[in-house]
């Protein structure tokens, strides 16, 4: 401003007199004395108290984590409370102890004044506010200002401890013991009424299916014992479960036997090729041990040269004993020869052959005698919940010496003995003999299945060691055992147990280096804190009446301060070292007196004269200005931090890109301080940002005053002369800024405050997960399922008895997984690969396809009801020769329904009447082939019909018929194959597109032997039977409720396709290496890759906070340049005094009230206006006004003037009104 008009209307001069003067009548009313607030020992003491308790909660948290193996489980929804809560928390605190940190350095000079007179540099130009805090502290530590050294070292430490915070806990996956977990038991044993001949798979099968079809034992059973199935309903599923539970184990106690034959003689036929058939024997043996003595034991298959080994497992009785408690398990493996006796050699045409009859000779030979037992136990069961029971693993079992009321021994051991026969179909023991020998054997099933379990395979004389014919009985006897004991004497009935559980989980598990460096800094902190509640003493902080730190009190400071005045008049524009050097030969101190409180100036005549000379000095060599000092961080470091930031948004949507594209940015260990890399610099540069955006916002806050009073306008008092914007919370400087339109203020302290929450959202940016790794291939299709044509009439094929036996496993439950290429009713395809890269594919991989399947899908007639023909009747004679159990017959019609192919409708179904032979009233059901007869060939696919319904009271309550139509149609398949075998896990089943399905034309559709046998024995033949006991079992009570028709289709057609998908699977399958179809796969490398993950919800709230401080930040920076505001920086008690030693005002500060008090200021000062700039003309202290205004202009000052418009209507110089008001 060139010319500042100092001329007041008389109506102005005399407001202000007269608030001068009320003012001075409440003089009286001094300050009790202030004290800065954060520095008071009740605040200190609150801070000793929260850092102890932090302390305590950390120790607390780190002995719940190393007993627990964590500190809780990792909740999706609780994901962010454990990574940004820690940090949040320290960050609030440590908001907190910045305001001591700013009061007790703020507060440092004046204390030094008032303890005693001190250099300025130890007083009136001390600043530890403005140098960063590292620096802050040697120059206290210099200047023996300990509680200052205390405060910014605990600054520093609080830094710290956010930056280790952000590492403090990690994700690591470990086991969790629980215990009293709660157990549902769902079954126990009984021995009333035994059912051991249940419907279902038997024992044998299960045997057959475990050995030679990968297949497993059923639930509650292992290869020695049945037990309780239990469950954790209330826990997760991949946890591994431990209870106590029943259990229940048969065995064979077998003694070593002697054997006495006395007579062995077989009569037979020698055909014309070789082969002798008995048809006489005569045997008179004894084979006795001292407890039982057994007579005449039939060796069967030992009928001379054709079986020279002869093995045999059958029961037999002792002598002289009765009923079942003699009846023993008899056990033999014996070589034998003939001894020629007699040989027709003339040729009998009756029987084909020659005559001949032969003595048998022993030529070695064991035997046992074993007495079946059984034993409660008490199981130690340990299962992983997520699979199914047929896989647990027993620790330990202990016997609890008692038995089922109504149950023998016995009963079990004739269960397990009958096994092994009646089986009419092909069981896969047949083609697997463990045995081998140079000549023929007869060795029965249960001791090649008891090879098999025992391990016992070879040469056929491995029998014949020491205990090694007891191992192999055993080992059959037990495993039989515990299936027949799971199938008979096991009742449903729920009851609850407890038991413990190991819980593989994701646990928030606490560091302990990051764990250890925070104690370590909590305690430093703590012992600052009490060296700042003891060395920032109260007593001497009362002596000042009201808080020094705005302009308003130090310009009251220095009107009461003459020689202080004196010494920095015309100082304004000098730039520090002219103010260090006029100011550097006297000590300052502080007291109050009847004028006020003010600064004493202590003086020695030489450094008064030292003195004189610096001040001409000074007027001689420097300038009337001096350029401004510009405070870090300058424009050109403000634009250089916001292309960083700018730049650091970029990265993060860079390696965000980068990590959803690659599963993570690269592979790290799990070694702890590699988890450091990731937590901890990513937080040390967000601090850093922090800092220079804090650097930003104390320059904007420290000058906010001054660049309102450098406007052209000014700023009343309200605006400039008692704002303190830097003793406060941001929340609190926000709100300030805003009520005094200070918006650059705003804009870099909401930036500041906005980077307190840039370590919080880092703590969360970057996880350790472990992920997999995709590679894209092809596969190659390698067959179709077109083998054979459905038209060729001279075509019989026979099926491979096998592939119905694997299906029977599957549906009747011995069987759990399904045979590669087939899933439930679907038959895949046989796929490649490239060969290299499936031989180095790692454990558990997988690939997910879409593949077109092939399935059933029969075309269905239903009847129900009163649509059936039916007739039921009792039955005849000649029906029960048959089965003499049966009671009725019931004569039903099956729907017709015509035959393949469909298209020239030649096809019909036979006139025919089924009839299912009933032995009681119940449910009944029936599936049976329907004759179907077509124009081109007779070899078409055979509809299926079945019944099923309910008789009570001698008439039917329910019946339904159904006639299917075989068919096959293809279906796009979603479908997960473990590679590199392809199979297909029950954790991930296939997904068929519907909307897919296309039907096959001229398909071949084999058919199984459970849909062409009719059942003579019972009211459910086997597919029924399956269909209400299996796998996939539905209530028997369906079959006679009209209500569940539906839900029994559904459960037909299902069954039904489980079978044909066997058949499909190995009789129709052809292959052709020349399809040249393809199908691209993206195959996932499940080989526990600790891949760094970068957080999308972090990076996109990291984002828009960066966004944020970088808007701010420039708008901030816009509205207030801090470049050029001031000479040097306002942080010491000088620079301010400096700028205020020649104003015109001072005069009004004499009554010494509290120059803080805004109200009164506005009242005092109403429709005046503050500048900052030179003003024409001396103080107004000064007595001789003609001889200022002979003056040249004064140096940079704050000056108070009227506003624009009483300017230009005053003419009155506005000093003598002030002196006259003064003096007078």
């Amino acid at each position: 401003m060139s010319k500042i008009i100092t001329l007041v209307q008389n109506s102005k001069l005399n407001s202000i007199s007269k608030g001068q003067k009320e003012w001075s009548q409440d003089s009286a009313r001094q300050s009790s004395g202030w004290r800065p607030f954060y520095l008071r020992r009740r605040i200190l003491f609150i801070f000793v108290i929260a850092f102890c308790g932090i302390i305590a909660v950390l120790e607390v948290l780190n002995h719940i984590s190393q007993v627990n193996y964590g500190i809780a489980s990792s909740v999706e929804g609780r994901h962010y409370l454990w990574t940004y809560g820690p940090t949040a928390i320290l960050t609030v605190v440590a908001a907190f102890w910045c305001r001591a940190e700013y009061q007790v350095k703020q507060h440092a000079p004046w204390q030094s004044m008032q303890e005693r007179p001190e250099v300025a540099e130890k007083s009136i130009l001390l600043d530890y506010i403005t140098p960063i805090q590292p620096f802050a502290v040697i120059k206290a530590l210099r200047n023996r200002h300990f509680a200052v050294a205390a405060g910014a070292t605990g600054s520093m430490l609080l830094t710290l401890l956010i930056i280790f915070s952000t590492g403090l806990f990690s994700l690591q996956k470990v086991g969790l013991q629980k215990d009293n977990v709660p157990i549902l038991l769902s079954n126990y044993f009984s021995g009333e009424n035994p059912t051991f001949d249940v419907e279902g798979a038997t024992p044998f099968d299960t045997l057959n299916s475990v050995l030679f079809e990968n297949g497993g034992y059923p639930e509650g059973t292992t290869a020695n014992i049945a037990f309780q199935r239990f469950s954790a309903p209330n826990i997760s599923s991949n946890a591994i479960v431990t209870t106590a539970i029943d259990g229940m184990k048969a065995q064979l106690g077998c003694e070593p036997a002697n054997i006495t034959i006395k007579n062995w003689e077989v009569e037979g036929v020698m055909a014309a090729d070789g082969s002798f058939t008995a048809t006489h024997q005569n045997m008179t043996n004894e084979i006795s041990t001292s407890s039982c003595k057994i007579e005449n034991f039939a060796l069967d298959g030992g009928y001379g040269a054709s079986f020279p080994y002869v093995g045999v497992f059958e029961q037999g009785q002792c002598v002289g004993s009765k009923e079942s408690d003699g009846m023993r398990v008899v056990v033999t493996i014996a070589k034998v020869h003939e001894s020629l006796v007699f040989s027709n050699h003339t040729y009998d045409d009756y029987n084909r052959g020659y005559q001949q009859k032969s003595d048998i000779v022993l030529d070695d030979s064991v035997q046992l005698i074993c007495k079946p037992t059984y034993s409660l136990l008490e199981v130690n069961a340990t299962n992983n919940a997520s699979v199914s029971l047929s896989n647990v693993h027993i620790k330990g079992t202990r016997s609890k010496n008692s038995t089922l009321l109504g149950l023998e021994a016995w009963d079990i051991a004739s269960s397990v003995l009958s096994g092994p026969k009646g089986h009419t179909i092909w069981r896969p023991i047949q083609d697997n003999n463990p045995f081998i020998a140079t000549k023929n054997m007869s060795v029965d099933y249960s001791l090649q299945i008891g090879a098999w379990l025992a391990g016992s395979t070879g040469n056929i004389d491995i029998l014949f060691q020491d205990d090694m014919l007891n191992r192999v009985a055993s080992a059959y006897y037990r495993t039989m055992a515990a299936q027949y004991i799971n199938n008979g004497l096991v009742r449903q009935r729920s009851s609850t147990t407890t038991g413990s559980a190991i819980i593989h989980e994701n646990r928030v598990v606490m560091a302990q280096l990051p764990l250890r460096a925070m104690e370590v800094c909590l305690a430093i902190i703590i012992l600052l804190a009490l060296v700042m509640i003891v060395l920032a003493s109260p007593t001497a902080t009362t002596s000042i009446p009201w808080n020094p730190n705005s302009i308003s009190a130090i310009a009251a400071i220095v009107f009461n301060s003459e020689a202080f005045r004196r010494s920095l008049s015309r100082t304004s524009a000098s730039p520090l070292h002219i103010l260090q050097s006029r100011l550097k030969m006297s000590r300052y101190c502080s007291r109050t007196c009847p004028e006020g409180f003010r600064i004493d100036t202590v003086d020695d005549e030489q450094s008064i004269n030292e003195q004189s000379d610096i001040i001409t000095t000074d007027k001689q060599s420097s300038p009337s200005s001096s350029a401004d000092s510009k405070p870090f961080p300058s424009l050109i470091f403000r634009v250089t931090i916001f292309a960083a930031v700018a730049l650091i948004i970029v990265i993060l949507e860079v390696l965000l890109h980068i990590s959803e594209t690659n599963d993570g940015l690269a592979n790290v260990t799990a070694n702890e301080y590699m988890h450091y890399l990731w937590t901890l610099l990513p937080s040390l540069l967000m601090e850093i940002i922090g800092l220079s955006f804090g650097s930003m916002s104390f320059n904007s806050r420290i000058l906010a005053p001054y660049a309102h009073l450098k406007r052209p306008s000014g700023a009343v008092f309200q605006e400039c002369m008692t704002v303190n914007f830097l003793d406060s919370l941001s929340v609190t400087t926000v709100v300030g800024s805003i009520r005094t339109r200070h918006f650059a203020v705003l804009a870099v302290t909401l930036a500041a405050f906005i980077t307190s929450f840039l370590s919080i959202v880092t703590s969360g940016l970057f996880n350790a997960v472990d992920t997999s790794q995709s590679i894209i291939t092809n596969f190659t299709r390698e067959d179709t399922f077109d083998r054979f044509g459905i038209w060729n009439s001279s075509l019989n094929p026979d099926l491979d008895a096998s592939n119905v036996i694997t299906a029977q496993y599957i549906i009747q439950g011995n069987r759990t997984s399904f045979p590669r290429w087939t899933y439930e009713t679907l038959v895949y395809p046989k796929l490649s690969m490239n060969s290299s890269l499936k031989a180095n594919l790692p454990e558990n991989s997988f690939v997910d396809l879409w593949v077109p399947t092939l399935r059933t899908a029969p075309s269905c007639l239903v009847q129900k009801g009163s649509e059936v023909n039916y007739t039921l009747q009792q039955a005849t004679d000649e029906q029960p020769a048959v089965n003499s159990k049966t009671s009725q017959v019931l004569y039903i019609d099956p729907p017709r329904i015509g035959c393949a192919p469909w298209s020239n409708g030649q096809g019909w179904l036979q006139d025919s009447r089924d009839l299912l032979q009933l032995e009681t009233e119940g449910y009944f059901g029936l599936a049976i082939l329907s004759p179907c007869y077509n124009a081109n060939s007779s070899g078409a696919n055979m509809p299926v019909s079945y019944f099923w319904g309910e008789v009570r009271n001698g008439s039917v309550t329910n019946v339904v018929a159904m006639t299917c139509a075989p068919a096959a149609e293809t279906v796009n398949t979603w479908t997960r194959f473990q590679l590199p075998d392809f199979d297909i896990s029950g954790e991930h089943p296939p997904v068929p597109d519907e909307s897919s399905a296309s039907q096959v034309k001229d398909q071949y559709i084999p058919y199984s032997p459970w849909s062409g046998t009719s059942s003579t024995a019972a009211n459910l033949d086997s597919f029924f039977q399956a269909l209400v006991s299996g796998r996939w079992a539905i209530p028997r009570d369906y079959l006679g409720d009209i209500g569940k028709v539906e839900n029994v289709i559904k459960a037909i057609k299902f069954q039904d396709g489980v079978m044909r998908a066997q058949e499909f699977n190995g009789m129709t399958r052809l292959s052709n290496d020349s399809l040249g179809v393809l199908f691209p796969g993206n195959i996932t490398l499940t080989n526990n890759r600790l891949r760094l993950i970068q957080d999308p919800t972090s990076t996109r709230i990291l984002d828009a906070l960066l966004a944020s401080i970088l808007i701010l930040g420039i708008l901030g920076s816009v509205l207030v340049n801090t470049d050029h505001i001031l000479p040097k920086s306002p942080s010491s008690i000088a620079a301010v005094a400096s700028l205020l030693a020649d104003s015109n005002f001072l005069d009004w500060y004499q009554s010494g009230e509290d120059p803080n008090d805004t109200s009164r200021g506005r009242k005092i000062f109403a429709g005046s206006r503050f500048f900052l700039g030179r003003q024409n003309g001396g103080s107004l202290s000064d007595a001789d006004s003609s001889s200022m205004r002979e003056k040249e202009d004064t140096d940079l000052t704050i000056y108070l003037a009227d506003s624009v418009e009483e300017k230009e209507s005053t003419s009155s110089p506005l000093m003598p009104w002030a002196l006259g008001e003064r003096n007078g």
